[in-house]
């Protein structure tokens, strides 16, 4: 499997999270590119934010058509993720938010989400609705930072709140976290990088197999 892994913000650091993640997950398993945003904020809060690099984002998935077997977008609040999969040729895009909050109420009923702004808390709700896991989503919580801390005391917070089965990380900059809060919280916690990652190579394998099985 080759996937790009889109950051749809312009900072580098972001991206460097990212790249460490899909590394660590993917090994020798399928091969990945991180490209970032360049017409985009640091950091994709607001509709407009999300709109600023829509044209960018768009010739970016066009001309990967050829190059890649499955597109990432790499935001927990998905942006234009209707958008991409419109212009991607046929070929399966993953959101990490609705990887991780879709898998998350699947998987244990009722789930809690971390992000790092009381603004996109709305959002959230509405992704769910979206999604069709708003029933399962508990509560959102705001965690204080990026590091490991912070997110444990926003898990502990989550985890006050009755029928929280799951913690799902949401926001790109907490990828590769989970284990360590996983280990700490003793709940499931759900990196939407990863989960997005095991769905795509799912789709891909899934595409050659049926291409096997059609001789």
């Amino acid at each position: 499997m080759r996937v790009l892994i889109i950051n749809p913000n312009s900072d580098q650091e972001t991206a460097d999270v990212l790249s460490k993640t899909a590394q660590s997950f993917l090994e020798d398993r399928g091969e990945f590119d991180v490209v970032s945003m360049r017409t985009a904020p640091k950091l994709v809060v607001t509709y407009e934010d999300q709109a600023a690099s829509a044209m960018e984002l768009i010739a970016t998935v066009r001309a990967g058509r050829e190059r890649y077997d499955a597109f990432i977008l790499a935001c927990h609040a998905d942006p234009n993720l209707d958008l991409v999969r419109e212009v991607a040729g046929g070929k399966p895009v993953f959101g990490i938010a609705e990887a991780s909050m879709r898998m998350a109420a699947m998987l244990h009923g009722g789930y809690a989400v971390i992000t790092p702004s009381e603004k996109i808390i709305p959002k959230k709700f509405a992704l769910a609705r979206k999604y069709h896991c708003e029933e399962e989503l508990r509560t959102v919580v705001v965690s204080g930072g990026n590091e490991k801390e912070h997110l444990l005391d926003a898990g502990r917070k989550a985890l006050q709140v009755p029928g929280v089965n799951a913690i799902v990380l949401g926001c790109a900059n907490y990828s590769g976290l989970d284990s360590a809060l996983e280990q700490e919280l003793s709940v499931p916690v759900f990196d939407g990088l990863i989960w997005a990652l095991i769905l795509a190579d799912g789709a891909v394998h899934n595409k050659e197999y049926q291409r096997k099985t059609l001789g």
